[in-house]
């Protein structure tokens, strides 16, 4: 749908220019490129550079691969203790220690953790999953309403995001105002958090 409205828009954008569009540098805090002869004022931020320098973003992405190595910790721990079970059962019954009885207790208790390592990987995943695609839409509402604070504060019509593998295949560089984008997303988190 995103690809859409893009397309859309390149379109509307091409058709209400004429052919003696010229480029204007307006000067605000951040150098701006406006290339429709209305005054229209298009700028982008790369969403690359967004991910690696916007600390909110960083600082989830941190407490989410913690949150997945522990997550792994805690399955390979039960695996090992699942497995040192059988092995050490295996070598009882191996040594002759067990009755029939006391091997098919041993095999119900393998299987019973078994499933119970399985029953935790999925349920645990799904709740990593949540947490993940809650935290996502959490740095994509910052990001927009954000965004939409700092396009009014510099007269920006249109903030374009752009990002490695997606349709648009170049952008002049006098548009990108990704460092004064990530800067003001870095000072207004901060205030944030100071007021909480």
């Amino acid at each position: 749908m995103n690809k859409l409205f893009f397309l859309a828009l390149v379109l509307l954008f091409s058709s209400c220019s004429d052919g003696d569009v010229k480029e204007k540098v307006i000067e605000k805090q951040v150098n701006l490129v406006s290339k429709d002869s209305s005054g229209l004022v298009l700028a982008f931020y790369n969403f690359d550079s967004l991910r690696l320098r916007f600390e909110y973003y960083k600082s989830i992405e941190d407490q989410l691969a913690k949150s997945r190595t522990s997550l792994q910790n805690k399955y390979q721990a039960k695996t090992v203790k699942y497995q040192n079970y059988v092995n050490k059962k295996q070598k009882d019954i191996e040594a002759g220690l067990l009755s029939q009885n006391e091997m098919l207790q041993v095999q119900q208790k393998a299987g019973q953790m078994e499933q119970e390592i399985i029953e935790f990987q999925q349920r645990e995943s799904a709740k990593l999953e949540v947490d993940m695609m809650q935290k996502q839409q959490d740095i994509n509402s910052k990001v927009e309403s954000f965004g939409k604070i700092f396009s009014e504060l510099h007269g920006i019509d249109v903030l374009f995001q752009y990002a490695t593998g997606q349709q648009i295949n170049y952008i002049n560089p006098n548009m990108d105002v990704t460092t004064d984008f990530i800067n003001f997303l870095n000072t207004e988190q901060k205030k944030l958090e100071n007021d909480l």
